[in-house]
């Protein structure tokens, strides 16, 4: 590779066109080159990647955002790609379109795979992040938060808040740019409750549906300590000595596993909690029947003082 297109690559983040290939390279060199694998193809005509270079979603971003031209901006699920806090699967995140911030002029268009939007919010708080203009990282937790379903928008969050890009000050100053958009008030709502202490994007969906039922917010990772013995719990609220945890693969456990969790479960019963166990199916289909269940026990329990 010539040293002006190895620079021109290097500043691209490992993308380029093919009219800067054949700048350096005869048609020949280029053709043996994406044989093989030195260059890679991607999902846009006329644009390569570094054969060295992960083949990641960071990756497709960069070579998208050449392809489409200008002064476009990752933003969204694809931003949050980009930070570390997308909730999606990794095969779902690769089906799903890129999404883009642009010019009024492209608004909504969509092109192979891409979304482009247009946004009356500016773009003061872009950064250059992993090789790619994106969003910064309260604004895009805010932005999938407040356009995706309200089920995931407590787990982003929470996930943006676990990932350290970003505080909740950070989150409640973006809400405030974002008056008068859609499902903002949702948003300024949950705010005040993202946590990073959620260890799970299904922990905080169990947690969210507690809040949108009115239930008191409950305690993230309470631990219990007694006779140097301590356990720990996903949510709980201690005044009534009630605790909710998820279970996600209870069906895999060994024998092992099992039987330490019924002895912690023993442990925690005999120091008068209640501990409820919430599945997928309780957070996805069941909710009602789950939240009427907690403030049934949470009514049933009169407050105790804790001792430390």
């Amino acid at each position: 590779m010539s040293a002006s297109l190895l620079r021109t690559v290097d500043r691209q983040g490992g993308v380029f066109t093919r009219e800067q290939a054949l700048g350096a390279v005869p048609p020949a060199r280029l053709r043996s080159n994406l044989r093989r694998g030195v260059w890679r193809r991607t999902p846009w005509a006329g644009v390569y990647v570094d054969g060295e270079l992960p083949d990641d979603v960071a990756a497709t971003v960069r070579a998208a955002a050449l392809w489409l031209g200008g002064d476009l901006v990752a933003c969204h699920t694809t931003a949050a790609h980009l930070w570390g806090f997308d909730l999606r699967p990794a095969d779902r995140a690769r089906a799903e379109p890129l999404h883009f911030m642009g010019p009024e002029r492209i608004n909504n268009r969509r092109v192979r795979g891409l979304q482009v939007h247009a946004s009356c919010l500016g773009a003061d708080d872009v950064v250059r992040h992993r090789g790619v203009w994106v969003t910064g990282p309260a604004r895009t937790a805010c932005d999938v938060a407040r356009l995706g379903a309200p089920v995931d928008a407590l787990a982003t969050l929470d996930a943006a808040l676990r990932s350290g890009t970003c505080t909740r000050d950070g989150l409640t100053t973006a809400t405030a740019a974002q008056a008068g958009l859609r499902d903002v008030v949702r948003l300024r709502e949950l705010v005040p409750h993202a946590d990073a202490g959620a260890e799970s994007p299904m922990e905080s969906r169990m947690r969210w549906r507690f809040l949108a039922a009115g239930l008191a917010a409950p305690r993230l990772q309470v631990e219990v300590v007694d006779g140097g013995r301590r356990h720990r719990l996903d949510v709980g609220w201690e005044d009534h000595r009630v605790a909710a945890e998820f279970d996600g693969l209870e069906a895999h456990m060994t024998r092992r596993q099992l039987a330490a969790d019924r002895i912690r479960h023993n442990w925690l019963t005999e120091r008068d909690w209640r501990l409820l166990h919430v599945t997928a199916v309780d957070v996805h289909q069941r909710y009602e029947r789950m939240v009427t269940t907690v403030r049934r026990h949470l009514s049933a329990r009169a407050p105790t003082i804790m001792q430390p």
